[in-house]
């Protein structure tokens, strides 16, 4: 037998089942490399026979099946735990956009935290001339004007810088033009001549007292 023959026949055979007079145990009594190579064969083949009776018994088999249902069933569990909390995630995000975040996108301006309040004195227009002029241009959420109620000549305008930029702007252009009605002074009036009266009639002159008569003695 040659050391390939050899080989052959150790990668599939065991040591422990060849018999002492098999042509693998002469051949390796012959060849000093073969016989070193079938001594460490034997001796990892009794570790792995040591390894194996040091193995825990196997289970009993309905002991398996019951640990196998009952992971199969936590497993269920789990993943229906999973959708539930993914869906209450999902109606939370949905209830937060709908409450908070459209409300926001669908302004047509700012917050009521951006807005400012000033107070615009004035000298030619009245408070209400004022609010007149400066209402179509305070159309966003929260922007407004008030007047005031003790005869003050001045407005207090609320709302954004722009707004307030703008409302000054157009108040201050109203009050210096010069055609404005509040700079117009008032004709003078006219004195329409009347026809004259008729003169008063003459009076009659008084009547002269009489004098009193002496009186005889």
């Amino acid at each position: 037998m040659t050391c390939e023959e050899c080989l052959s026949e150790l990668a599939t055979g065991s040591l422990r089942e060849m018999a002492g007079d098999s042509t693998v145990m002469e051949h390796c009594a012959t060849c000093p490399d073969c016989s070193r190579l079938t001594t460490l064969l034997r001796d990892r083949e009794y570790n792995a026979a040591n390894v194996l009776n040091n193995l825990p018994p196997i289970s009993n088999p309905i002991t398996l099946a019951e640990t196998a249902v009952t992971t199969a069933h936590r497993r269920r569990v789990g993943r229906v735990v999973v959708m539930i909390t993914g869906a209450a995630l999902v109606v939370t995000i949905w209830f937060t956009a709908a409450t908070l975040i459209l409300p926001a996108m669908r302004s047509d301006g700012p917050t009521t935290s951006t807005l400012l309040t000033e107070t615009i004195p004035l000298s030619c227009l009245s408070p209400q001339q004022a609010a007149d002029i400066i209402d179509p241009y305070l159309r966003t959420r929260g922007s407004l004007y008030f007047i005031p109620t003790s005869g003050i000549s001045a407005i207090t305008v609320r709302g954004t810088a722009a707004q307030l930029s703008k409302s000054k702007d157009l108040i201050r252009n109203f009050e210096s033009d010069r055609s404005a009605a509040c700079r117009s002074t008032p004709p003078a009036s006219i004195k329409i001549p009347t026809a004259s009266a008729e003169p008063p009639e003459p009076k009659a002159p008084p009547e002269p007292k009489k004098r009193p008569q002496p009186k005889k003695q």
